[in-house]
């Protein structure tokens, strides 16, 4: 018999966090053994400095799309402060029906190592949600800057599809710790 492929929902609703180890503790250990002791540099990395007086764990530094069938054309919104989170909430987002697009996120994580981070979005049109979608962005090393790429979606076509849509973001991990709620807004337009 063939086996049911299990949706990213259904694995997520089984998963069971680890026990929350700190990075010290994780680099003592095993510490006499020189190939582990290599291996644990490689996917740790030498961690680099983080800001002492910024408790982020996950600073998420921008949010963009992408278009891929129109090469070039790239909105990207800087989200490393709370002036710019609310001025992205206030800049609509204009998308021509039909559309391919990707988002992109930018960020840095600092501090400890952050698993299974989650961009979870919420997308709402006059205040009934339509849709709601998680994607697993992966678990990170602190000391570094990633780059996050989500699957292509394609924006709504049809007149009774174009129009305003709300979408509530937030970026959450295994601890159940909410890095960021972001809002933005798309306008669906039949031409631009």
């Amino acid at each position: 018999k063939k086996k049911k492929q299990m949706s990213e929902e259904e694995v997520a609703k089984g998963y069971k966090a680890p026990k929350k180890v700190s990075i010290e503790e994780l680099k003592k250990k095993d510490d006499e053994d020189e190939s582990l002791r290599k291996y644990k540099e490689a996917l740790l990395g030498k961690m680099g400095k983080s800001d002492p007086n910024d408790k982020r764990k996950c600073v998420i530094d921008s949010f963009g799309i992408t278009f891929p069938n129109d090469k070039g054309k790239e909105l990207t919104f800087p989200l490393d402060t709370k002036e710019a989170v609310e001025k992205l909430k206030k800049t609509p987002i204009i998308i021509k029906e039909k559309s391919d697009y990707k988002f992109v996120v930018k960020f840095r994580i600092q501090h400890d190592i952050v698993s299974a981070l989650k961009f979870v979005n919420s997308v709402y049109k006059k205040g009934i949600r339509v849709e709601k979608k998680a994607h697993m962005m992966g678990s990170y090393a602190p000391g570094k800057s990633y780059s996050w790429i989500s699957p292509v979606f394609q924006a709504p076509h049809g007149m009774i599809a174009r129009g305003t849509y709300k979408a509530k973001t937030q970026f959450l991990d295994d601890d159940k710790q909410n890095h960021l709620d972001m809002e933005y807004t798309l306008c669906i337009q039949k031409n631009l």
